[in-house]
Parts: structure tokens; C-alpha cells; sequence
């Protein structure tokens, strides 16, 4: 979830936390590994205080382990607490994923639907947004029209110097080619094109953080699963839960490999 990177550029430059405790944070994500995560972050937090930053963070590590009544109280605590737009925009994108994830469809829209009317030009609440139409079954054609609104706007976003905001843009730019490929295969796209989105989105390359890879294949194995080829859905499902089994689009992917 590149929704973590991007919360880092923001603390970086807004909180007192040591540098070494969110390196620290960020390569237990890449790896997947949530519960070091959440251990790490408990240096975030100052005597027994639970900062905004630090409930946020844990809101996300328990999202990913399916911790979902955890992750909803934490990220509400941290929005509660939140006064800059941009940490409270991606908060609530966040907590959004939370409620999808709890098939409460309508609150999750209308928090992704607030975000993007907030913030028009970030591309991670149009995906969002296109995943839970596309999940929900309704809606295809404004999917789509979500999908390549991602895609453009991750696309046209300007690439931070650090290392950091590079790694951010390749991997919001690969997660809305994975949504949209799985768009335009539900609205009857071309399968030339479905396989040219997907293989796009993949060469960001297996040293991704793996979280991300594991939603990238998630989408491919839907997209693929649009297509009428069971064989390459499952094999995608089974990628993703290979990469990130502890992980949220794991979880998702066995699911969906189990029925297919």
C-alpha cells in the first residue's frame, strides 16, 4: 500500500521522530513484515502519548493483518487528530480501504468520493474508489473512468528528488496500470491491451515493496479472471499470495484462487 510511502514524505518533514525508527518502519513494510512494523512504530510515540502519526501507522499494520476493528478505532483516532489536509486526506483513504474490507461499501465510497473531491489531482483515491466499484460488481463504466483518472494523475505527479519520492511514483504509477487493466477488462477491453497494462504494471520488478506486488497481482489475476483465462487468473491469485501472505490483497487472492 503506497499509502505508507506517501505518509512518510509528510512526516519527514513534520514530525520529531528519529530517522533511523521510520527507515526502520518503512523496510518492515517493504518486506511485509506488519508485526515488526507495528513494533517499530512504537518509537514514534513519546512516553505513553499516541500521536496522530502513530496511530495511523498502526491503523495501517493492522489493516494488513486483519485487524479491521483495530485498524478502524486507530485511524479514526488519528483523523480525529489530524489537522493538515494532506495527512488527513490519506487518512481517510485509508480508513476508507478499512470499511471495504468490511463490506461496508456505501461509508467507504462516500470517504473515498470526499478525498478526491479534496484533493482532485492524487491518484490513490480514484483507484481506490475504482476498485470498490469494480469489487462491488456495479458501475463498470465509472471505473474505468476512475482507473484512467488514477493513471493520469499518478502519471503527471511531480517525482520527489529523494530516493523516496522516485520508489513513491513508480509505485502509485504500477498499482493504477494494475486497477485500469482490470477496468478495461471488466468493459470488454481488447486482451492485447488488458496484457500490455498488466505487463507494464509488473516491470516494476520483483524488489518492490511487496505489498504493492501483491496488489498488482491481485488486479492481474481479476483483470485476467474478466478475460475468461482461469489459468493466468490463478496464477496471479496464487503470486500474490505468495508475496504477502500475512497482507491484506494475500488474504484477498487466496480467496479468489480457493473458488476459481
Amino acid at each position: 500500500m503506497v499509502l505508507l510511502v506517501l505518509f512518510l514524505l509528510v512526516v519527514i518533514r513534520s514530525v520529531r521522530c528519529t530517522q533511523r525508527a521510520l527507515q526502520r518502519a518503512l523496510a518492515a513494510y517493504r518486506r511485509a513484515d506488519y508485526r515488526a512494523q507495528l513494533e517499530e512504530i512504537e518509537h514514534f510515540r513519546i512516553g505513553k502519548s499516541e500521536p496522530a502519526h502513530y496511530l495511523f501507522f498502526r491503523g495501517m499494520g493492522c489493516f494488513e493483518l486483519g485487524r479491521l476493528i483495530e485498524a478502524e478505532k486507530a485511524l479514526r483516532r488519528s483523523l480525529a487528530m489530524e489537522r493538515g489536509r494532506d495527512q488527513r486526506n490519506i487518512c481517510r483513504d485509508q480508513l476508507g480501504r478499512v470499511l471495504m474490507e468490511q463490506d461496508r461499501w456505501d461509508a467507504a465510497e462516500a470517504l473515498f468520493r470526499e478525498c478526491i473531491s479534496e484533493i482532485p489531482r492524487r491518484g490513490c483515491s480514484h483507484r481506490a474508489l475504482a476498485e470498490l466499484l469494480l469489487r462491488r460488481g456495479e458501475c463498470d463504466s465509472e471505473a474505468l473512468e476512475e482507473a484512467q483518472a488514477a493513471l493520469i494523475a499518478d502519471r503527471a505527479a511531480p517525482v520527489h528528488r529523494s530516493d523516496l519520492g522516485r520508489e513513491d511514483h513508480k509505485l502509485n504509477v504500477s498499482e493504477s496500470l494494475a486497477v485500469y487493466a482490470w477496468a478495461l477488462a471488466r468493459n470488454r477491453g481488447a486482451r492485447a491491451a488488458v496484457e500490455t497494462t498488466i505487463i507494464e504494471a509488473l516491470a516494476i520488478g520483483p524488489d518492490a515493496a511487496k505489498p504493492v506486488l501483491s496488489e498488482i497481482h491481485f488486479f492481474a489475476g481479476q483483470a485476467y479472471a474478466a478475460v475468461d483465462d482461469a489459468a493466468e487468473s490463478s496464477r496471479h491469485f496464487r503470486c500474490a499470495s505468495d508475496i504477502d501472505p500475512d497482507g491484506n490483497y494475500g488474504r484477498l487472492s487466496r480467496g479468489m484462487w480457493a473458488r476459481a
